[in-house]
């Protein structure tokens, strides 16, 4: 069974992640070649944005559990 927030010790809550604030994905790669004084190389390996932030891990796996919620409500009511 997955790690919930809440199975995270104090410790591992506080981890800090790069994450794509488009598609909330944890596939942050770096172009070393391609960075300037404006971008520094960061994007998104899932849907290529270079909108990306960083946060706590637990803050991060708070998020996707309600994002995971609202899909399942937009599932349900569609049955």
């Amino acid at each position: 069974m997955p790690k919930t927030s809440r199975d995270l010790s104090p410790d591992e809550y506080g981890e800090p992640v790069y994450y794509c604030k488009t598609c909330h994905s944890l596939a942050v790669l770096v172009d070393d070649e391609s960075t300037d004084e404006d971008w520094d190389g960061s994007y998104c390996g899932n849907c290529g944005s270079t909108d990306i932030d960083v946060c706590k891990i637990g803050d991060w796996m708070k998020e996707e559990e309600r994002r995971e919620r609202k899909r399942k409500e937009i599932e349900w009511s569609k049955l």
